[in-house]
């Protein structure tokens, strides 16, 4: 019987075995196909992308799925680690491959020089008949090929293994110029319902950096996303669901069902500042307003199918409402409470029905209310020796007060009421419930923070 195993002793190329069903062979028509999915997305590369989860069904199911993922790959990867199943063969361990390239319609991709060092790490080992037949990974290469030049690739079969160990390996073996992809689809042949619940499950579990809940979710990979979930936990990456969607989505047939997801984890940019043109702050406004209107006129929380980019950021934020200049409810958070424009949909409906000194929000009223979105800055203690340095650097800044269980906020806007900065102090003190003068004792805990639009 002939296969990819023997066929490695005639040939050091891993032939594609997709091409033709899975998607076209056709160098010129597979391009074409690509380029469509990524260009509807409509998003840029993002070079804080250091690992995506995407589907691998054919393409027609799942190639729009998974462009959102691929199109935010920075173009400066130069090596990627693609963890992929073994789904017609039972895999303990890690399966790697002797292959010198791997094969699609679109050329040849080299495999890493440094795929001889990783076979020798605990629990991997070449293991030919994991890619027998296996689709798992070759169906990401062609969408590779699309997004990068002069790539090389480590393939990882990953099967029963020990997930906290493998992610201390996949850190030795990362750089500035590698990527993770880790090929996964989510439930399988249940109605559309069930599938979307299932499927909501594994989601919020990602997004979570859970590794455990993964134990208990419906998905094909689990000990790949699971190591990949213990390497975002110890080095800070940040997961985003870029697109969820299943089969029923795209056929119509919604009996038997196929999920599909689209994950990036970012790194955090330390050095870059984010900011705010004027129309994103006329669409966090506007966000605003139709997030408070659809619940106070139609009883609806506010439905957006996608945000501009930066909303996906997670950004504390306040909302304030106001009728001819006078506040109608401010509610918001200092720390993040997941992405921007979640929160602005959030703290917008708040401040209009849940700000205590206030009835809440009348549906006349509507008309007459105007839309503010204060997007925060992380607030960073202000250690202080004087009162004439504490009156100095909280000058034009946001200020958080706290002693004991006492804590009192102002955003940045209310220095408009203030010229003087003991007078600042003096209210936010008595906001807090604390004497006019506590900011003199020197206990107090200061933190600071800036408006980022």
């Amino acid at each position: 019987m002939f296969t990819q195993g023997m066929f490695k002793m005639k040939s050091n190329t891993r032939k594609p075995y997709c091409a033709g069903t899975w998607y076209s062979s056709k160098a010129e028509e597979l391009r074409k196909e690509l380029v469509k999915y990524i260009d509807n997305t409509g998003i840029k590369t993002n070079k804080h992308v250091r690992a995506i989860i995407v589907p691998h069904a054919g393409y027609m199911y799942s190639g729009q799925v998974a462009a959102y993922a691929f199109r935010s790959i920075s173009d400066n990867i130069k090596e990627v680690i693609i963890l992929g199943t073994a789904h017609r063969y039972y895999l303990k361990g890690i399966a790697a491959t002797e292959f010198d390239y791997f094969e699609t319609p679109l050329g040849k991709i080299p495999v890493g020089k440094r795929n001889k060092e990783i076979i020798n790490e605990k629990n991997i080992s070449v293991i030919p008949e994991a890619d027998i037949n296996e689709h798992s990974i070759e169906i990401e290469l062609p969408f590779l090929q699309c997004v990068l030049k002069n790539f090389e690739i480590i393939p990882l079969y990953v099967g029963i293994t020990d997930y906290k160990e493998f992610s201390t390996v996949l850190e030795k073996y990362i750089s500035s110029e590698t990527i993770i992809v880790v090929s996964v689809d989510l439930s399988h042949f249940h109605s559309y319902d069930e599938a979307t619940a299932l499927d909501k499950y594994t989601i919020t579990s990602i997004e979570e950096l859970n590794s455990e809940k993964i134990k208990g979710a419906e998905i094909d990979s689990p000990y790949a996303v699971m190591a990949l979930l213990e390497l975002a936990k110890k080095l800070k990456w940040k997961p985003r669901l870029m697109r969820y969607a299943n089969s029923g989505d795209v056929t119509g047939d919604k009996s038997r069902v196929v999920g599909y997801s689209a994950f990036i984890f970012s790194e955090e940019d330390k050095n870059e500042k984010i900011t705010f043109t004027l129309d994103e702050v006329e669409y966090m406004e506007s966000l605003a307003q139709k997030s408070v209107e659809s619940y106070i006129a139609e009883g609806k929380k506010l439905k957006v199918k996608e945000y501009p980019e930066k909303l996906y950021t997670e950004l504390a934020c306040f909302v304030t409402l106001k009728i001819k200049d006078n506040l109608r409810g401010c509610i918001g958070t200092i720390e993040p409470r997941g992405s921007l424009g979640d929160s602005i949909i959030e703290n917008a409906i708040s401040a209009a029905t849940k700000d205590w000194r206030f009835s809440p929000v009348k549906k006349e009223e509507l008309k007459d209310l105007t839309y503010e979105v204060s997007v925060l800055s992380k607030p960073e203690q202000l250690f202080y020796s004087s009162e004439e340095e504490l009156l100095r650097e909280i000058k034009g800044k946001g200020v958080i007060i706290s002693k004991g269980g006492n804590r009192a906020l102002y955003l940045p806007q209310v220095w408009e009421h203030f010229s003087n900065p003991a007078d600042f102090l003096s209210s936010l003190c008595q906001k807090g419930n604390m004497s006019k003068t506590e900011w003199k004792s020197g206990k107090l805990e200061v933190f600071v923070f800036e408006n980022l639009n």
